[in-house]
């Protein structure tokens, strides 16, 4: 409480001239006693007054709050807040400041990090928003990160893993920055089998063809890899390389002789001779191998041809006859004619048998010759095949053909006339008794 004697104590005359000045202070050296009393009850009143003002005033800056805005990291306005409702919205703060916030950018208190050398109560932090493109498995993704966010953010936020071996365009530590690009690329163990010789390396990811080139192994047209050229690298792929190459031999075949064979009616019939001995031939065959890592796997025909032509085998054959005076009947249904050969008959006629030299063609039109005989066409049709000998083989007639017409024959009395070619035939021959087999 501030009193007359307090204020004497602490210096009246100072306090006076500082609130009414010094030609104030004057004056009142020379007014009476009576008038100092009353100007000092007076400046009492003054001093509790300026008191009471200043008290409020300081009580009022002691309730105001201070905020500051900080825009990636940097201060840019500090402002007073006026309500606590104000003191729990950052974007009322924002507003207070003239401060605006795109969409995607992160507003927020600040912790106590960023508060270090701000002095203010609070402080508001806006961290702009970075678009990021994130390229890594074939695939490009868009992601959002904000200042202070480095390559790994924005990595993880695409769901992208890093690893050990892989490389990224950019450090992993290094800050986003709007439309910033950050490719990934993969690296794999992989096994190179290669002419015998095992390689392992690291290579970057795509095809079998850039792991090759990356190693520096250079392939032939005809090499073939395992697994092929355009097949996408993974961890520990196992690349086996077949070096491939052809080759020409040539070699030799036997070129077979065939064996023919001739007739010759001064051989008597069923004598073999070889006239001629059989030789083969030669044909040269080149055949193209085809070599994978040094062993024939599969060979094919380029061309052949016949460098010697064989010799054929010639086989003489007999044709003559054997002359022979008999034939022979057997019990079943065959006989045995004059040259040994068996022959089926299907039926046999026995009779009277003549014989005729006489007329030029038969009545079927063939010429009359020794073989086509006379018959009665009703009982051995025309164009039968026959074989005429004696019942007991000694007078054989042989081979013959129904190729006329006897009237003899039509009448019954012989079963056959047979043609010779002569008179003396005939005559020899005369009427005998002869059987008649008709042929199969």
């Amino acid at each position: 409480m501030i009193t007359l004697k307090s204020l004497k104590k602490s210096g009246f005359k100072k306090l006076i001239g500082k609130l009414c000045g010094a030609g104030r202070y004057a004056a009142i050296s020379f007014v009476e006693k009576e008038q100092k009393e009353q100007i000092l009850r007076r400046a009492v009143s003054l001093v509790v007054m300026v008191g009471i003002t200043v008290g409020s005033v300081v009580t009022a800056m002691a309730a105001t709050k201070q905020a500051a805005v900080v825009v990636d990291g940097k201060e840019t306005n500090v402002v007073s807040l006026d309500s606590e409702e104000m003191e729990k919205n950052p974007y009322r703060i924002l507003k207070r400041a003239g401060v605006s916030a795109a969409e995607n950018d992160e507003v927020g208190f600040a912790g106590s990090g960023e508060k270090k050398n701000i002095k203010a109560d609070i402080v508001v932090s806006v961290k702009t928003a970075k678009r990021v493109t994130v390229a890594a498995d074939g695939k490009g993704k868009s992601v959002l990160a904000h200042y202070g966010d480095t390559v790994a953010d924005a990595l993880r936020e695409a769901g992208v893993v890093v690893g050990k071996l892989d490389d990224t365009s950019k450090k992993l530590s290094d800050a986003v920055s709007d439309g910033m690009s950050i490719a990934v690329k993969r690296n794999y163990h992989v096994t190179i089998a290669d002419n015998g010789k095992t390689i392992s390396a690291v290579v970057g990811e795509g095809s079998v063809s850039n792991a090759l080139d990356q190693m520096k192994i250079s392939l032939k047209a005809e090499d073939l890899p395992e697994p092929g050229l355009k097949t996408s690298v993974s961890e520990g792929m196992k690349i086996n390389i077949i070096r491939v190459s052809y080759k020409d031999v040539t070699s030799t075949q036997a070129v077979p002789y065939s064996t023919v064979t001739q007739k010759d009616c001064s051989v008597e019939a069923g004598t073999k001779n070889v006239k001629t001995h059989g030789q083969n031939g030669v044909r040269a065959v080149v055949t193209r191998q085809k070599i994978c890592n040094g062993k024939v796997a599969d060979s094919s025909i380029v061309s052949s041809s016949v460098t010697k032509q064989p010799v054929d085998k010639v086989v003489v054959i007999g044709t003559k006859q054997k002359t022979r005076d008999s034939a022979a009947v057997c019990a079943d249904g065959t006989l045995i004619d004059q040259d040994g050969q068996t022959v089926s008959y299907r039926k046999v006629y026995h009779g009277t048998c003549t014989c005729y030299c006489t007329g030029t063609t038969t009545s079927t039109g063939l010429p009359a010759a020794f073989g086509r005989v006379a018959v009665n066409p009703k009982l051995i049709p025309y164009g039968s095949r026959l074989y005429i000998c004696s019942p007991d083989g000694s007078a054989v007639y042989g081979y013959a053909v129904a190729a006329d017409t006897g009237g003899a024959a039509m009448s019954g009395r012989i079963i056959a006339d047979l043609y010779y070619s002569s008179y003396s035939q005939c005559m020899e021959f005369g009427s005998r008794t002869m059987n008649v087999y008709v042929l199969d």
